[in-house]
């Protein structure tokens, strides 16, 4: 067995150690005791490499073997002990260095010299009167901002009106139904009743009231909204009827185009004439039950309500 001039630190480091002594050459081991020769930094010097050195040297190894995320490597003896001669043999790797005199050698770090940098100050612009030419150019500037302006937003409302064409349906509610949804908003408690062409057409709950009272179809109106509103009809001529059954339950306002009346509610009293209960006027008895009440309506001797 060689007696080589290494020092273990450890379990691991006695294996390699043990190793080396068996079977190192004797050329090897002359490298191991002696160091080899190598010119570095134009100065010759003697590389001795160390079994610290080596188990660095192994663990960088091991890291390569290593699957690619892998946090740790299972290496096989041989396979160190391989790397252990590897090391010691091959004069690329380098050991600690020292000068021929036996100290250890210390490279010299230049540092480049420090250049004194140099701000050039510069010269403040004066304030520049503006050209005729400059002011033409702003205008012209301020012109094309404003058409790409009004280009970029016809354009959004383009996509917005194809993307929900309903959008564009709530902004078209017809006036009329505008005028039916003030006129509720003012009188929430009552029935409402539209003149429409030939027809009073009541819409959304006045609407589903009516026809279950009156047992009248219940239809639909487009209005602009995203459903068809709930709507009942029924015709001018036999308006004194219906609205005479509306009275029996409800106060009603009639809308007739810009005029707007309200009817209150009636009660039969034990005499059997027809009472409003808001003013306790008689207007009606038994001998005359269907008093004309669209008749008064239109020659106005109903107050107006606005």
């Amino acid at each position: 067995m060689r007696e080589l001039n290494l020092t273990a630190e450890g379990t691991a480091q006695e294996l390699v150690l043990a190793y080396l002594q068996e079977n190192a050459s004797e050329i090897l081991a002359d490298k191991i005791n002696n160091g080899t020769t190598i010119v570095k930094d134009g100065k010759q010097l003697i590389s001795k490499k160390t079994l610290k050195g080596f188990m660095k040297y192994a663990s960088e190894e091991a890291k390569k073997l290593a699957e690619k995320g892998a946090t740790c490597a299972c290496i096989e003896d041989e396979t160190v002990y391989g790397w252990s001669i590897h090391y010691f043999e091959e004069d690329s790797i380098e050991g600690t260095l020292y000068n021929e005199d036996g100290t250890e050698y210390k490279p010299i770090i230049k540092t480049p010299p420090k250049q004194n940098s140099v701000v050039a100050n510069k010269p403040k612009e004066q304030d520049k009167q503006p050209t005729l030419f400059d002011l033409i150019d702003a205008q012209d500037e301020e012109k094309i901002n404003e058409e790409n302006n009004t280009q970029q937003i016809a354009e959004v409302s383009e996509i917005l009106n194809d993307l929900n064409p309903r959008i564009q349906q709530r902004k078209e509610i017809p006036q009329f139904y505008s005028q039916y949804l003030e006129t509720q908003k003012q009188y929430p408690q009552d029935i409402v009743v539209n003149r429409l062409g030939d027809f009073y057409e009541a819409f959304g709950e006045s609407a589903v009231t009516l026809s279950k009272e009156l047992n009248l179809t219940l239809t639909g109106r487009n209005v602009g909204l995203d459903e068809r509103l709930p709507m009942v009809g029924f015709p001018y001529h036999a308006a004194e009827i219906y609205i005479n059954k509306i009275r029996n339950n409800h106060s009603v306002v009639v809308i007739e185009q810009e005029d707007i009346k309200r009817l209150t509610q009636t009660v039969k009293a034990n005499d059997g004439n027809t009472v409003e209960i808001e003013t306790g006027e008689v207007i009606s008895n038994e001998s005359n039950p269907n008093i004309e009440i669209i008749s008064r309506l239109l020659e106005n001797k109903i107050k107006y309500v606005r």
